[in-house]
C-alpha cells in the first residue's frame, strides 16, 4: 500500500485531519481512519477509486453514519464520505420520480418534496443518507404499505472499485431492456461499489391518518386481528407495529408521561395506522377505525385501546430505543420471521434466555405486520457486564433460534462487521461462494477493497 502517493494524487479531495464525526458510529465505539475523502461528483469518486486501486489502498464508503452494524465505522482504512454528493435533485411530478444524488439525507429529500404533496415513503427514526439507505435496503415503519428501498428504486448510478461508472436502469416503472443490475447494489453493504445517484419512486403524502394503540386480549388474538383488519381496510393500512410491555414502559418513562391505556400496560400492544390520499370529507378513516375496534371489543379480541392521538402514539413508538438505553446496555437484534413463527420464536428464546442469561430483559418491538422485529435485550446496569465470550454465546443462541424458526438475522440493518461471524454461520457455503464470485467479477479483484464485510 502506497498511502502517501495516493494522498498526493487525491490532492484537495483528501485530508488526514479526520473529524470525530466520521469515526463515531450511532451505537458503537469510535474507529480509526488514515484519511477522509470528500468528493462532490461521480467523476471525483471514480478518480479516487481508480487511484486507490492502483496504489493498493483500502477505501471504506460512509454516508450519514447512522447504521447499527458497524458497516461505516472505519478500522484503519481511508474513508470516502458521500456527504458532498449533492449535485442532482431532479423531481418529475408527473412520473412521481426523483433523480437524486446519494449525499442527501432522508429528511432533506422529504422536506423538499412536501410542497409538491409527495414523499419518499421510507419512514425511519434515524436520518440516513440516501446512499446508506440503498446500501442496506432499509424498510421502516411503513414498509407494510410502501415496501422497502429496493421496491422504490427505479435506477441508480454506481462507481465500481476500479473507477468504472455504471448507469443502471432508465428510471422507468417498466424496463426489461437489460439485466436489472441495480438490484444487486441495493442491499450490498458497499461491497460492489459506491452508489452516487438514484432514481426513486415517490408516493403521495397522505391527506389523513388514523392511529390506535390497541391491547389485544392475548397473543393468540393478534394474527386473527391482523387478518381481519387487512381484509377490512385493505391498502389503507400503512403500519402494524408491535410493542412488548417492557418496550412501551421504557418509552413512557423517557417521555415522562402516563400510560395511554386506562387499565395499565398490557403484556403486548399493537399500533395500527390507516392512511389515505383522500380527504376526510371523502373517506372517514377515523370512523372506520373506531367501528372496527368497537366490533373487536364486542368479540372479545381487544380489551383496551387509545385513539385519536396520532403524534403522541407515534412519539411513544419512536421513543422506545432511547428508553431502553436509559435502562441499561442494549443488545440489539434486527430480525425477521414468518408471521406464523413469531410467537413460537419469542417463547423459545425467552425461555432459553431465562435459563442461560437471567438478567437479560426481553424488550422486543417492531414492524410486526411485515415480520420485522427489534428483538432487543436490556442488560441492567445492576448486573455484572457480560464478558465478550458470553456476549458472543448470547448472540449466537438468539440467532440459532431465529434460523430454527425460518427467520433472517438481518431484516433491514444490512450487513457489517458486527454480523460477520453470524453470516458465516448461517449462510450456506454455496451462497457465499456465489456472492464472492459476483463481487470479484465487478471489482476485478479476489475480494473487494472497498467493503467492510467479507461475503466469501
Amino acid at each position: 500500500m502506497n498511502i502517501d502517493a495516493f494522498l498526493r494524487e487525491a490532492g484537495a479531495l483528501a485530508t488526514t485531519d479526520v473529524e470525530p464525526r466520521y469515526l463515531s458510529g450511532a451505537r458503537y465505539a469510535a474507529g480509526q481512519a488514515l484519511a477522509v475523502l470528500r468528493p462532490s461528483t461521480p467523476a471525483e469518486v471514480a478518480q479516487l477509486l481508480a487511484s486507490a486501486a492502483a496504489h493498493g489502498v483500502s477505501v471504506l464508503t460512509q454516508g450519514a453514519h447512522t447504521g447499527l452494524v458497524q458497516a461505516a465505522t472505519p478500522t484503519g482504512q481511508v474513508l470516502l464520505s458521500t456527504e458532498r454528493l449533492r449535485g442532482v435533485f431532479e423531481l418529475d411530478v408527473l412520473d412521481r420520480t426523483l433523480r437524486v444524488s446519494t449525499g442527501y439525507r432522508l429528511s432533506e429529500v422529504n422536506e423538499r418534496l412536501a410542497p409538491h404533496g409527495l414523499q419518499f415513503a421510507i419512514d425511519l427514526s434515524a436520518d440516513p443518507s440516501i446512499g446508506g439507505m440503498l446500501a442496506h435496503n432499509t424498510g421502516g415503519t411503513r414498509m407494510l404499505k410502501h415496501g422497502d428501498v429496493r421496491a422504490n428504486t427505479l435506477a441508480l448510478e454506481a462507481v465500481l472499485p476500479r473507477g468504472e461508472v455504471l448507469r443502471l436502469g432508465r428510471g422507468l416503472a417498466k424496463d426489461n431492456a437489460a439485466l436489472a443490475l441495480q438490484h444487486l447494489f441495493i442491499g450490498s453493504s458497499g461491497a460492489l461499489g459506491v452508489i452516487t445517484e438514484a432514481t426513486l419512486r415517490l408516493q403521495a403524502l397522505p391527506k389523513q391518518t388514523a392511529v390506535a394503540l390497541v391491547a389485544p386480549a392475548s397473543l393468540d388474538a393478534v394474527w386473527p386481528l391482523y387478518q381481519r383488519w387487512t381484509q377490512a381496510f385493505g391498502g389503507l393500512i400503512s403500519a402494524f407495529e408491535g410493542l412488548s410491555d417492557r418496550a412501551l414502559a421504557a418509552a413512557i418513562h423517557v417521555q415522562g408521561g402516563a400510560s395511554p391505556f386506562a387499565e395499565g400496560l398490557p403484556p403486548y400492544s399493537l399500533l395500527i395506522e390507516l392512511a389515505s390520499d383522500l380527504s376526510s370529507a371523502q373517506l372517514d378513516l377515523r370512523g372506520l377505525l373506531h367501528s372496527e375496534l368497537e366490533a373487536a371489543f364486542e368479540r372479545g379480541d381487544v380489551v383496551d385501546a387509545a385513539l385519536d392521538k396520532d403524534e403522541a402514539l407515534w412519539g411513544l413508538r419512536h421513543a422506545v430505543s432511547e428508553g431502553l438505553r436509559e435502562r441499561g446496555s442494549v443488545i440489539g437484534f434486527d430480525i425477521s420471521l414468518p408471521r406464523r413463527s413469531v410467537w413460537a420464536f419469542r417463547e423459545a428464546t425467552r425461555d432459553w434466555l431465562a435459563a442461560e442469561f437471567p438478567p437479560a430483559e426481553v424488550s422486543d418491538f417492531g414492524h410486526l405486520g411485515d415480520g420485522g422485529q427489534h428483538f432487543n435485550l436490556v442488560w441492567p446496569r445492576s448486573s455484572p457486564p457480560l464478558a465478550p465470550a458470553d456476549l458472543r454465546r448470547l448472540r449466537e443462541g438468539v440467532y440459532d433460534r431465529v434460523a430454527a424458526h425460518g427467520g433472517s438475522f438481518s431484516a433491514e440493518h444490512g450487513l457489517g462487521p458486527l454480523l460477520q461471524a453470524t453470516y458465516r454461520r448461517h449462510t450456506p457455503e454455496a451462497v457465499r461462494q456465489a456472492s464472492a464470485r459476483v463481487i470479484q467479477a465487478l471489482s476485478e479483484a479476489p475480494t473487494s477493497p472497498n467493503a467492510p464485510f467479507d461475503f466469501s
